[in-house]
């Protein structure tokens, strides 16, 4: 099965191109997703930061198939690759799950469409935006 892989660093404009920056997936000679991978995840998820977290657990399921690979007396272990892509999508994930101050006469179903709606402006401060990683 083979797929499609763009990548243009003078269209960084472009959402797919941002992702693939996020993840490091610049590379079309050793692509982690295909454009159609990235493309279907940006259809199934509203906000940016939930379409490279779930980018980033599909490249994990991708990698924990065959973490370990020996020829002879060479071996490569993708744990550490595993390991960089999982804490990549609990960054991504923590930031679009942080907590906003609202104030108590929006409704919830507002404050999920507030959320969700990436055109608007996000606040500047958030809950454990100090943490250190």
């Amino acid at each position: 099965m083979s797929g499609t892989f763009t990548y243009d660093v003078d269209a960084l404009d472009t959402e797919l191109y941002r992702i693939r920056l996020a993840l490091g997936d610049t590379d079309s000679d050793d692509p982690l997703l295909y454009d159609e991978e990235i493309t279907q995840i940006q259809s199934e998820e509203s906000a940016y930061s939930t379409r490279v977290a779930k980018c980033c657990r599909s490249i994990c399921a991708k990698l924990a198939r065959d973490t370990r690979v020996k020829f002879g007396e060479f071996s490569e272990d993708g744990a550490s690759i595993y390991q960089h892509y999982i804490a990549l999508a609990e960054r991504y994930e923590s930031a679009f799950q942080a907590s906003y101050i609202w104030s108590s006469s929006i409704t919830v179903s507002d404050k999920e469409t507030y959320t969700e709606n990436t055109d608007l402006v996000q606040p500047k401060f958030k809950k454990g935006m100090q943490d250190v990683t």
